[in-house]
């Protein structure tokens, strides 16, 4: 039997083990029973007997749930309110001044070179220095004897060009004379001198008040485009060239004009008009700068044209056998209606960018500038007259 007992203790033991554990209900936690065997008879000895076995007790603690909440709030906690600290005051920091932040020394502006103050100084310069020789030659001759030497044409001479190359010197070197401004000046100072010993010899004034007035009008000329165009940027090479322009057109029309007017009156031919009319183009080219602003390919369209057509029908007139005030009046119709057909197509032209706009505009600039050299048969003679000065 004790066999059979230990065998029935062990099945007993397996099976209890075996089975899963059952979940508790909230309301009735009741653990289970411990499972034991009972031995199959009272006389079996008490080692016979199994030890007690107990289900394993979960790990997972069980769900409490929250309590349900009451209708009224609880009454608060009472709390120790406790009185703020006071820290002792510390010194506030010195609040140094923030350090001045220095200017940087406004920068001069770059000099062209040590003698002049920009890139027109140079031909102001000279324009003066030859001026200054010929008028001061002109009027120290006047009070030579007409049969002596000519030491004063000659102290003239170099008193004339040490006054204003000084004069012109220390104008340059504290104010810039653009490069287009330099031009001018020197323009003006030949078409001053031009204008003044024509109107001289057309008012029949002596030697020593025709070299006066050439010298004043010269020197008015050089003054006035200075007076214009100091302090600001250089003159435009469109307005620049405006001026050169209406200059030349000046002299053209105003020699063809006297040229016809002699060859029809049978009087001699006049110069005083012809001479101050490149003079009065310019000022009259200055006026029009102001509100006009004329590309450079313009103005040479509308110089370089109406010129070429002008040149082309004097010289096919000059082959013909045709009377010269004809030939004169073909050329000066010619070139004013080419000029006026330049000047309308340069005003419709768009302003797009067409294949010819690689090249510069102002390739080419024709300036007036005054020319001094030797005359006469053995060189022994002094000869000042206007030159035309080409850039390309």
């Amino acid at each position: 039997m004790r066999p059979i007992a230990l065998l029935l203790g062990l099945a007993a033991t397996l099976a209890s083990a075996q089975q899963p554990v059952a979940v508790s209900s909230p309301q009735d936690p009741l653990p289970p029973p411990p499972l034991t065997s009972s031995p199959s008879s009272p006389d079996e000895p008490e080692w016979a007997t199994p030890p007690s076995l107990t289900s394993p007790a979960t790990s997972e603690p069980e769900p409490q749930e929250a309590p349900p909440p009451t209708a009224r709030p609880t009454e608060p906690e009472s709390r120790e309110i406790l009185a703020p600290t006071v820290r002792p005051s510390e010194p506030e920091p010195r609040q140094t001044p923030a350090p001045r932040k220095l200017e940087p020394a406004p920068k001069r502006p770059l000099r062209y070179s040590r003698l002049s103050a920009d890139s027109g100084g140079p031909t102001l310069v000279l324009t003066e220095a030859v001026g200054g020789m010929v008028l001061g030659a002109m009027l120290g001759s006047t009070y030579d004897d007409e049969n002596g030497r000519s030491d004063n044409a000659y102290a003239g001479a170099m008193l004339g060009a040490l006054t204003l190359g000084t004069a012109s010197t220390l104008y340059q070197y504290f104010v810039p004379v653009k490069r287009n401004e330099s031009l001018l000046a020197a323009s003006a100072s030949t078409l001053g001198f031009m204008a003044g010993v024509s109107a001289a010899n057309g008012w029949d004034l002596d030697s020593r008040r025709r070299a006066l007035l050439a010298l004043t009008t010269s020197q008015v000329g050089v003054a006035s485009v200075l007076f214009i165009t100091a302090g600001g940027e250089d003159v435009s090479s469109g307005d620049t060239g405006l001026v050169g322009m209406t200059a030349f057109y000046a002299f053209v029309t105003t020699g063809l004009v006297e040229y016809i007017g002699s060859r029809q009156s049978g009087e001699s031919f006049r110069y005083t008009p012809l001479l101050i009319a490149p003079a009065a183009g310019m000022i009259i080219g200055g006026l029009l700068a102001i509100p006009l602003e004329i590309p450079p390919s313009s103005v040479r369209d509308v110089t370089l044209f109406p010129v070429g057509m002008g040149l082309t029908a004097l010289l096919v007139g000059s082959r013909l056998d045709v009377s010269d005030v004809t030939v004169a009046k073909t050329v000066l119709g010619t070139v004013a209606g080419t000029f006026a057909i330049t000047v309308l197509l340069s005003a419709l032209s768009p302003d797009e960018p067409t294949q010819r706009d690689a090249r510069a505009d102002s390739a080419f600039q024709p300036v007036p500038v005054p020319v001094v050299m030797p005359a006469g048969r053995g060189n022994d003679a002094l000869a000042a007259g206007p030159g035309l000065f080409m850039r390309f």
